[in-house]
């Protein structure tokens, strides 16, 4: 039985034999470090673009700019889009003032997939200070280098993690009786150190870094069914990212479960919707 934070159709539990993690922003729930990344992008701009910046970053946080979860920015022309099934259905200059029609097929004379150096897919909030970032005039190895100063702070003492309740006992448990695989965007060295902080350095079976998710998710997934020898509907993967971790799952008929902390989320974007990692461990649980 779904709980009152617990959405959508509902997943065959009994026929799951593995599951698949995303990390940041899934398997913890502290957010300071958008903040920290945000400074970090902030102090590689003009001094004339800073305020500018963050009056960009907090309104999009307030939900009050154009540039939102869900979205997708276009660095090359500057453009914040809207997608469906490839095609633009809408866009809009940074001002928020929306293309005609007209324009949008001048510009996009041809389906958008989203990559990881001009499409940027908003699907959390680590692309929001990149992506005010490349508005302003960084590049993407500036952004990049900011990315990694971040990460490096995670790494720290100064970054303190609790972990969710009862999720480190909870998968210590479910290795016993599925495959547990790590899949994260980020580099090894600080999700390591970050595993181990939340006390999940030893649970998964196999781990998967620098993944470039979305680009290469259907590809990792495939080779984790090739490597464990089980089928996509018995897969399960949970994610924060409708666009990396669970629209690709989906597309080959994994299981999945999309944590969906600002709670933009329609019914059907996963089998299971949760408001926070918190609210993913009873669902887990579940599983036992």
């Amino acid at each position: 039985m779904m709980t009152d934070q617990e959405r959508g159709n509902g997943m065959h539990g009994a026929d799951i034999q593995a599951i698949v993690f995303d990390l940041d922003g899934t398997l913890y729930e502290e957010t300071e470090h958008f903040d920290h990344y945000a400074e970090q992008v902030a102090k590689r701009l003009r001094e004339a673009d800073r305020p500018r910046f963050w009056d960009d970053y907090r309104a999009v946080l307030a939900g009050c700019h154009p540039l939102r979860i869900g979205s997708v920015y276009d660095a090359k022309e500057d453009l914040i889009v809207w997608l469906e099934e490839g095609a633009v259905r809408e866009a809009f200059r940074w001002s928020g003032e929306p293309l005609t029609t007209p324009e949008i097929e001048t510009v996009y004379t041809k389906p958008v997939a989203v990559d990881l150096d001009r499409f940027f897919s908003i699907g959390d909030l680590w692309w929001v200070p990149s992506s005010i970032g490349r508005h302003y005039g960084l590049t993407n190895e500036d952004t990049y280098a900011a990315f990694l100063e971040t990460r490096e702070w995670m790494m720290g003492p100064e970054f303190n993690m609790k972990g969710a309740p009862g999720l480190a006992e909870t998968l210590a448990k479910l290795r016993e009786k599925a495959v547990l695989v790590l899949m994260t965007n980020s580099p090894e060295p600080d999700s390591e150190a970050i595993l181990r902080k939340l006390g999940l350095a030893d649970v998964f079976h196999y781990k998967i870094f620098q993944a470039a998710k979305p680009v290469k998710t259907v590809a990792h997934l495939e080779a984790i069914r090739a490597r464990f020898g089980v089928e996509y509907k018995q897969m399960l993967c949970v994610g924060d990212n409708v666009g990396n971790d669970i629209l690709p799952a989906r597309q080959l008929g994994c299981q999945t479960m999309l944590i969906d902390g600002c709670g933009l989320a329609k019914p059907d974007d996963a089998d299971v919707i949760v408001a926070s990692t918190s609210a993913c461990v009873p669902v887990l649980r579940r599983l036992l």
